[in-house]
């Protein structure tokens, strides 16, 4: 009798552990299926979120298109070398000299302030150079035509519009230098 009371004491010990931690364990089975719903809501709201971006990404594009230009500008070294920087993209209102030293790793200049404003000495190390009478000149030609002129003001001052080219020349200015070809 009395190992039938122990029986019935083990058993009815062990039945409770089992049912607590069946309780803990469904407890956090719960917990967990709750996360897994917000994260999948979250996923759902980030999905649409990210198709909202993706289609306000064209117009995002337009913006920038508006907010900026295109140009081509053209570095001649005077020795048979040149740079072409086509379909150079710029903000609104850049002018002709900082569209040089965006595409130029070292520019030297002098700027005579005013009218006469900033002067370019020296491109990429290459420099005017008065005994050889060369130096480095600046043309323009605008979108709407086709004929380069040499502006008689700064390059600091001319300011670019959508598909301008623009050329820094180095060149012999003794006979005045021809525009570029």
């Amino acid at each position: 009798m009395l190992a039938l009371l122990v029986w019935a004491i083990c058993g009815t010990a062990i039945a409770g552990y089992y049912s607590t931690q069946y309780n803990t364990y469904q407890n956090e089975y719960n917990n967990l299926l709750d996360e897994i719903n917000v994260l999948s809501r979250a996923i759902e709201n980030l999905t649409g979120a990210m198709g909202n971006v993706t289609g306000s990404m064209g117009n995002l594009s337009d913006v920038m298109n508006s907010l900026s230009l295109r140009v081509k500008i053209l570095v001649s070294y005077g020795n048979g070398t040149t740079k072409w920087f086509n379909n150079t993209a710029l903000p609104l209102g850049t002018t002709a000299f900082t569209a040089l030293r965006l595409v130029t790793s070292d520019v030297n200049y002098t700027d005579y302030g005013g009218t006469l404003g900033i002067l370019v000495t020296s491109i990429n190390g290459l420099a005017n150079n008065s005994t050889l009478g060369r130096g480095w000149f600046f043309w323009c030609e605008p979108a709407e035509t086709t004929t380069w002129t040499s502006p008689n003001y700064s390059c600091a001052q001319l300011i670019l519009h959508r598909e301008d080219t623009i050329a820094f020349t180095y060149q012999s200015y003794n006979p005045w230098p021809t525009s570029p070809s």
